[in-house]
């Protein structure tokens, strides 16, 4: 069986001491979309730069010849070209960022909670008076309703963690399938906005999901709830958020953004009431592996004949 990726040149020996593989290969950056059609499985990434590029990426030439299976080794299908979807199979890495994701968003809700930005002293910065703590003691997750937009892999490992701490767990999906989780309420999406305390948006983005945080459901939260978005940046309609931040409302935290990167000076960036990251929540030590982990084991069942992990196709 025959690989071509688009990761760094040492990929390929990892590649090639799989079971079953008889050859690895690379595609240069400059010309990391010219896939080739006469390999049996491709292993692709959608970059920043393909993000940016004004140019419709084409469609090889005679594709998807006798390519077999694409492994995307992002757990997001936006962004690729629609064409990489005619090839027979393709899967997703879905799951195999859950985790660092999941911590991200808990690191998030417990920062904000504990007010670690407020109270981390800076040189210069006076000792607080205890008082001041007394009267305005830090909060907790304890007790607190966490809401989950979606319920896929990202969002049940937020849960699992969330429910650690006692949080009460309430969530809104796309599917009428019931809660897979005992510790998980499915409400109306009004709920979610209303109940919530924390709301972690880890939906894919789509029709129906873009811009799906507007003025209706920021409107309708509570006024001190705290947004964290691991998800898309365009599910957020980034106007309606500044208007409720210029009411005195609401506080995000926002590893995702609309455009992305964000441009210099660009007003969410420094916000009293936002934090941005650079979109790493997906980062840890671990993730490389895992990624590799799921093109190996997709290609020993797609050996054997068994279903992919992750299939979005096929």
């Amino acid at each position: 069986m025959r690989v071509v990726h688009q990761f760094a040149p040492p990929m390929s020996a990892m590649i090639a001491s799989l079971p079953g593989v008889t050859s690895a290969a690379h595609i240069p950056l400059e010309s990391r979309w010219d896939l080739p059609t006469d390999t049996d499985v491709l292993f692709v990434v959608y970059g920043e730069a393909d993000a940016h590029s004004a140019v419709p990426l084409p469609r090889p030439a005679g594709w998807p010849g006798s390519v077999k299976l694409v492994q995307i080794a992002s757990a997001g299908l936006d962004g690729y070209p629609d064409w990489l979807f005619d090839a027979p199979l393709v899967a997703c890495a879905s799951g195999t960022t859950a985790r660092p994701i999941a911590e991200y968003a808990l690191a998030a809700m417990l920062s904000h909670a504990k007010r670690l930005p407020e109270f981390t002293l800076k040189p210069g910065d006076p000792w607080p008076e205890r008082q001041a703590l007394m009267d305005r003691p830090l909060g907790t997750l304890e007790g607190r309703t966490l809401g989950l937009l979606g319920l896929g892999q990202i969002a049940r490992q937020v849960a699992r963690f969330a429910a650690a701490f006692g949080m009460k767990i309430i969530a809104t999906r796309h599917s009428d399938a019931p809660s897979p989780d005992a510790d998980v309420t499915l409400v109306p999406l009004k709920e979610l906005a209303a109940r919530s305390d924390h709301l972690v948006i880890a939906a894919p983005i789509g029709d129906s999901t873009r811009g799906l945080i507007g003025a209706e459901f920021l409107g309708a939260m509570k006024a001190e709830a705290h947004i964290v978005n691991v998800a898309r940046g365009a599910i957020i309609d980034d106007d309606a958020l500044r208007a409720e931040f210029d009411k005195g409302r609401l506080w995000a935290t926002l590893d995702v953004t609309e455009p992305e990167p964000l441009p210099a000076g660009h007003w969410l960036i420094g916000h009293p009431r936002a934090r941005v990251t650079p979109h790493l929540s997906w980062s840890s030590s671990e993730t490389p592996r895992r990624i590799f982990e799921r093109l190996a084991e997709n290609i020993r069942r797609f050996q054997a004949g068994e279903a992919l992990l992750g299939a979005v196709k096929g």
